[in-house]
């Protein structure tokens, strides 16, 4: 344990000024080796580079991280590495400060990168403690041509490995040939460790010859499927049952009335209550139809043509049933 001087400075303070401290000491010694020079990128990484400090020293992390990343992609540098891991942490990129730092480590010590190898492995100790940690579940397992992303970015992990996220919400989202996307939310704490189970469903075989010929398909999303024309039919057709019900129903107090002796008696009485719930049965079916019919014509979001027409029923004395006239 190293010992402190009693007039050390808070860690967040402390980290701030060994920021801009590195900052500084960078911009005056640039990662690029003056001797590899040869070539337009070297200096193009280089003057990324010394941009990136100058914005660090103003506090402007985000752009520095930036610029940071696009010298190291130019040429890879273990300096430019530990300023992005710098620019990162400070920015809030906590899982790809990690990455960096630990990246940053990996590489052969020089006199250049010695004076720097302390901070870093200080920045690994106290980000392990503060990043997130998934483990994809995927089902079913040993899929064939299987891609992974959280939040957009492909991952460079096999389902089962550990993946470390900055804490807050993500959405991991899951391709394969000949299964359809699939895409689960979830939150992570600082610190804490998630497991994030997601299920491939295989595609219709038209789905999948699709998918041959112009690739993955997207994830669905529920706001681009029509609704179900099942529900709207069978309500339609109770609808209809109940006018035909009730039309046979009053045919047959109608007959029975006829037929009756007297005004007062049983068969008038009997053919009346027929009349009356075949009536009812008869309203409640109309009624039942218009449903049926509403949500039939509202479950189609883009008709092939606009059309108009009536609905109604009809009675006869072989039945009943709905006609639809356009």
């Amino acid at each position: 344990m190293r010992a402190r001087s009693p007039r050390a400075r808070s860690p967040g303070r402390a980290g701030r000024i060994g920021a801009f401290l590195v900052a500084a000491s960078l911009t005056a010694a640039s990662p690029l080796s003056a001797s590899a020079q040869g070539s337009g990128d070297v200096e193009s990484a280089r003057v990324l580079f010394v941009q990136g400090a100058k914005l660090a020293r103003q506090g402007r992390w985000e752009e520095a991280r930036a610029l940071y990343a696009r010298s190291l992609e130019i040429r890879p540098a273990p300096l430019t590495r530990y300023s992005l891991g710098v620019a990162q942490k400070e920015s809030g990129h906590l899982a790809d400060a990690l990455a960096s730092f630990r990246a940053f480590l990996a590489e052969p010590t020089t006199s250049t990168t010695a004076p720097y190898l302390g901070p870093a492995r200080e920045a690994v100790a106290a980000l392990e403690g503060h990043v997130g940690r998934a483990t994809i579940a995927v089902r079913p397992g040993n899929v064939d041509g299987l891609v992974l992303a959280v939040d957009g970015e492909p991952l460079r992990v096999a389902p089962g490995q550990v993946v470390e996220l900055d804490p807050g919400e993500h959405e991991l989202v899951a391709r394969a040939p000949g299964f359809r996307a699939a895409a689960a939310r979830f939150t992570v704490g600082a610190g804490a460790s998630v497991e994030v189970p997601i299920t491939l469903a295989p595609v219709t075989a038209a789905a999948a010859q699709a998918s041959a010929v112009g690739g993955l398909p997207p994830v669905a999303d529920s706001s681009d499927v029509s609704p179900s024309r099942t529900l709207p039919i069978v309500v339609m057709g109770v609808g209809g049952a109940f006018v035909a019900g009730g039309a046979v129903l009053g045919l047959s107090g109608l007959k029975q009335a006829s037929s009756a002796r007297t005004s007062g008696g049983s068969d008038a009485r009997a053919a009346r209550a027929k009349g009356i719930i075949g009536d009812a049965l008869g309203g409640v079916g109309i009624a039942t139809v218009g449903i049926g019919l509403y949500l039939l014509l509202n479950s189609d979001p883009a008709p092939s043509a606009a059309t108009s027409g009536s609905v109604g029923p009809w009675v006869s004395a072989s039945g009943a049933g709905i006609e639809m006239r356009l």
